[in-house]
């Protein structure tokens, strides 16, 4: 890998924002080795995958532990390794949700079929569990594994709950705190754990991770709503389409007489674009989806509460900008 030199893995946390640029600069460089040292036809499926996307969660993990310690290679191989599962888990996804489109790229499943993409997102959790198992980052593996089986839990929830107009709130934020949260809860105390960070705040950054993956879905729920095809990468009104009541629905259900003239579209009985254009305008209009925003922004209040109780540092501070811009993106 790329590695860093001794000072800039020491570099105390009082700081040089520039050290973010330079370990997100290793984490690329180290990604797209893997794709051009991957077989041909593995290289083409995970190309745009792997070299795309606003990489969050590898940002978390640097972030998180330069809020402890200098950046180092430690953080560098987790940062990598989650980029990796996060990228199998939505080749994985798109294969359960028979998406056809990601990041404005047909998708793997679409264009190579199911089988071909179960198969190209094992290889990549073989490559992130590989990269952990050579660097003895026992810690970090350990967090990634209870993330991914969080997100399998997760994921057969939602399954079993689709075209549920009763679907309550908690339930919502169950599944969502496993299937989303869970992972940026890892990314965190990974972060955290290689930077030498002490049991108490490696437990304070996980539950921060948690607040602004409750955040990020939630957003990404109404982004659904009131998003746009070119602006998400995908198309819009995937979820309903799909029969997965999110939190925006489940505000606008509590209102029994939205729920009955809608009642064929949330049930899966019926679906005609007439009415599924009715049905997001009638919930923007209803106020279902600035109140599902203010649910989110609690939980960023909740993820900012918590990083006031680590040290100050300027990684800190951008991780509060992080967590505030959670809230008022738009793709």
């Amino acid at each position: 890998m790329q590695t860093l030199k001794q000072n800039e893995m020491k570099v105390k946390h009082a700081q040089d924002p520039n050290y973010l640029t330079k370990g997100l600069k290793v984490v690329g460089e180290e990604l797209n080795d893997i794709v051009d040292q991957s077989d041909a036809i593995i290289q083409d499926m995970i190309e745009t995958l792997l070299k795309g996307g606003k990489k969050i969660r590898p940002r978390l993990v640097l972030l998180s532990g330069m809020c402890f310690n200098g950046l180092n290679e430690d953080m560098i191989h987790s940062a990598v390794s989650v980029e990796l599962i996060h990228t199998a888990s939505l080749i994985h996804d798109d294969i359960i949700d028979m998406s056809d489109l990601r990041r404005n790229h047909p998708t793997i499943n679409h264009v190579h079929g199911d089988h071909t993409a179960v198969l190209t997102g094992d290889f990549l959790f073989a490559q992130a569990f590989d990269i952990l198992a050579l660097n003895n980052l026992n810690k970090s593996m350990s967090y990634f594994v209870k993330a991914i089986r969080d997100m399998c839990v997760g994921e057969i929830i939602q399954a079993g709950r689709i075209f549920n107009p009763d679907l309550s709130e908690n339930e919502y934020i169950d599944y969502i705190g496993k299937k989303t949260s869970s992972l940026f809860s890892a990314c965190c105390m990974a972060g955290a754990e290689n930077s030498g960070a002490n049991e108490e705040y490696i437990h304070l950054m996980g539950y921060f991770g948690y607040n602004i993956g409750c955040a990020f879905q939630i957003i990404d729920d109404v982004l659904d709503i009131t998003g746009s095809k070119n602006e998400l990468g995908k198309p819009v009104a995937h979820d309903i389409l799909e029969g997965n009541i999110s939190l925006p629905y489940i505000y606008f259900c509590e209102d029994k007489k939205s729920k009955c003239k809608y009642n064929d579209i949330l049930t899966g009985k019926n679906v005609n674009g007439y009415q599924l254009q009715n049905i997001m305008e009638d919930i923007i209009k209803s106020g279902a989806v600035t109140r599902a925003r203010n649910k989110a922004e609690n939980y960023v209040k909740q993820a900012i509460n918590t990083l006031m109780t680590i040290p100050s540092s300027i990684y800190r501070d951008v991780l509060i900008d992080m967590s505030v811009e959670i809230t008022s993106r738009d793709y």
